[in-house]
């Protein structure tokens, strides 16, 4: 035995009391069977209704292979789910609604596809967010999309009121449908008057005013055709509520009005992109070698760095020597002429050698040479002692 199905025939009964003739499963949860039921079950690309049974939450509502319903619960814990007797059902309105303001929309833009571009649609789903058509169409553009908007609203403004027959085979060519039926026996065919027949068995608004917006928000091509996306009533309003907010706030954000908004976009990109090249062009071009002011600043410090080695090296070791590069340095700092050396600097170099008030240092009395290595650096000979009777040659 199938349940009786009155949503065919009446969308806005939300509530009734259903009579439960079997307890079964599908998809592996439980189910339930109605005798009489207005809950929707998943087909023709409409969404199920949901709601709820007595104390069950209603979760989806399918037809299995022998036409029979079943309502699929769930139960609060600990509950037992009751496998006959009557229960007060309710369908989420908000829902339903939403879903028949989506199939009539669907309904008034297919034909309004066909009507001015005489493009079929081959194929449609109404989803939880979004609902799209495929087309039989090769292209399109905005202004097209504009065109097919404003005729199906046209009809929306209209308020037209639809009409439901039930027809079978031998009498179905009486209706000049968009597309055959995929159906036999008993056929129902939903009319908007003077614009489309289509057979169905979705729920609809009453009046095509009720679907309150249709709005086209996308579109892809696939399989050679174009598959568009759309929204209508509610979720139309929603849709253009944060597209309106997001369009204005960045307007804002950047002093510009909305409908500046895209050129002011591209022409940020269009700089973007040019700097991206400038870069790139700087990164392959090669390094250009120092020349001018900087390049012979550069020359003028490797001279100087080489003189002053030859510098100190025309000078050796031993006595002589040293009082050579004594009288050097005298002759720099003060210009006093070679060979008169400054006492006070002769002290000083003796005490950094490690003679106090004239005696040997320990490392001279325990026979330690006169060329230490640096504490910090170990392999960096000091220079040698200045000439005293009794220093050691180096």
């Amino acid at each position: 035995m199938s349940s009786e199905r009155r949503y065919y025939d009446d969308s806005y009964t939300t509530r009734f009391e259903g009579q439960v003739v079997a307890l079964g499963e599908h998809a592996g949860k439980p189910a339930l069977e109605l005798a009489t039921t207005w809950f929707y079950p998943e087909s023709g690309g409409q969404l199920a209704d949901h709601g709820a049974i007595g104390a069950l939450k209603l979760v989806d509502v399918q037809v299995g292979h022998d036409e029979r319903v079943w309502h699929v619960v769930e139960a609060p814990a600990g509950d037992a789910i009751p496998a006959s007797g009557a229960l007060a059902c309710e369908i989420d309105w908000a829902r339903r609604f939403d879903h028949m303001q989506q199939h009539t929309g669907q309904h008034i833009l297919s034909a309004a596809f066909e009507r001015l571009l005489d493009g079929p649609t081959l194929s449609s789903t109404l989803g939880a967010e979004r609902s799209v058509i495929e087309v039989g169409l090769a292209e399109v553009d905005w202004r097209t999309v504009g065109r097919v908007e404003e005729a199906a609203n046209r009809v929306l403004w209209e308020d037209r009121a639809l009409k439901l027959h039930w027809t079978d085979d031998a009498h179905i060519g009486e209706f000049p449908l968009r597309k055959p039926p995929k159906v036999t026996g008993r056929i129902r065919v939903v009319e908007v008057p003077d614009w489309d027949w289509s057979a169905c068995g979705g729920t609809h608004t009453r009046r095509t005013g009720e679907v309150g917006a249709i709005k086209i928000v996308g579109w892809e091509r696939l399989r050679g055709n174009v598959r568009f996306a759309f929204l209508c009533g509610g979720r139309a309003l929603r849709d253009h509520a944060w597209r309106t907010e997001t369009l204005l706030e960045a307007a804002k954000r950047r002093s510009r009005s909305d409908r500046e908004l895209v050129a002011h976009l591209e022409r940020a990109l269009d700089e973007r992109d040019e700097l991206k090249k400038r870069g790139r062009a700087h990164v392959r071009a090669p390094v250009p070698r120092v020349g001018g002011a900087v390049g012979r600043l550069r020359d003028d410090r490797a001279r100087a760095v080489a003189r002053g080695g030859a510098r100190e090296g025309r000078f050796g070791c031993g006595p002589e020597n040293d009082r050579a590069r004594a009288a050097g340095r005298g002759a720099r700092q003060g210009g006093r002429q070679p060979g008169h050396g400054d006492g006070g600097a002769r002290r000083r170099r003796r005490r950094a050698r490690g003679f106090r008030g004239g005696e040997r240092s320990t490392r001279e009395a325990r026979g330690v040479g006169s060329e230490p290595a640096s504490a910090s650096h170990p392999h960096r000979r000091e220079p040698c002692a200045p000439s005293l009777p009794w220093s050691r040659p180096c």
